[in-house]
């Protein structure tokens, strides 16, 4: 950490840790100034980790003594004790880490609280800060997560399912003819190679799911309830679904910003 210029400590790092990427960002006030994306190694020591982050903070001519504050979501407990002892050891601060009972400005109907994961509950906090409730937050990720908040902000609970790129990656070390498949649309959905018959079950087949989860949520709350998505293949699903309103790449980091900045200083 450079501590010899007179630059102001008034940068946040986000670090959302999921099962498959670890997605960092730098926020100057609101702003996601810089954001990155690294994948996910248990074996990863605290130091390792501060190398690469710094490395790529000065790629970007970014002065990592410019950090104040760390906040952190994660679903991969072992990184998140690694990540936590960067911070102390290469920031000199004890990093905000997002859970239930850190966050309670959320309130959470979840029969235990505990259980919600990191990463949603950031979805949650930035799903209804940019666009009110109540809301289904999608995030496509390693799982397929659904999020329900109320027209006042409440956590009310979810769905999770198998996400399309785990999807893939079952067909294909559990069928041995079944090729691996690049995650792109097929023109149709009655598909005349298997390759092509892979992608129109996965994609359509997301497609529909989504929308059908959705219309039952919209049924149980007894509302409309506008769809937002994020997650790796939101931009993909978005594309082919007229039910998913908005598109929020960086919505687990924005999350993390609000809770820090409510709960974290």
């Amino acid at each position: 950490m450079n501590h010899g210029n007179s630059a102001p400590r008034n940068l946040l790092l986000g670090i959302d840790i999921g099962n498959t990427n670890v997605a960092a960002g730098i926020f100057e006030g609101d702003r996601l100034a810089h954001h990155w994306r690294l994948a996910t190694s248990v074996s990863r020591t605290a130091d390792e980790a501060w190398i690469i982050l710094h490395s790529l903070c000065r790629a970007e001519n970014l002065d990592t003594g410019r950090i104040a504050g760390v906040a952190i979501s994660s679903v991969v407990p072992d990184l998140t004790t690694i990540f936590a002892q960067m911070s102390r050891s290469h920031f000199g601060v004890a990093p905000y880490e997002v859970k239930a009972d850190t966050a309670p400005s959320l309130e959470i109907h979840y029969r235990d609280p505990s259980a919600v994961g990191a990463d949603r509950l950031c979805n949650a906090a930035a799903g209804f800060a940019r666009h009110g409730g109540p809301l289904i937050v999608v995030d496509f990720g390693t799982a397929t997560t659904f999020d329900v908040i109320s027209e006042s902000g409440e956590y009310l609970g979810g769905i999770i399912c198998p996400g399309i790129e785990l999807a893939v990656k079952i067909l294909h070390h559990n069928a041995a003819r079944l090729p691996k498949v690049p995650l792109e649309f097929p023109r149709r959905v009655i598909a005349d190679t298997t390759e092509a018959s892979i992608q129109a079950g996965l994609l359509y087949g997301a497609v529909e799911q989504m929308e059908g989860l959705c219309r039952r949520i919209r049924a149980e709350l007894g509302r409309e309830a506008k769809v937002i998505a994020t997650g790796g293949l939101s931009a993909v699903i978005a594309e082919h679904s007229a039910m998913i309103a908005a598109v929020e790449p960086f919505l687990v980091l924005d999350g993390l910003r609000i809770l820090y900045e409510r709960h974290g200083r």
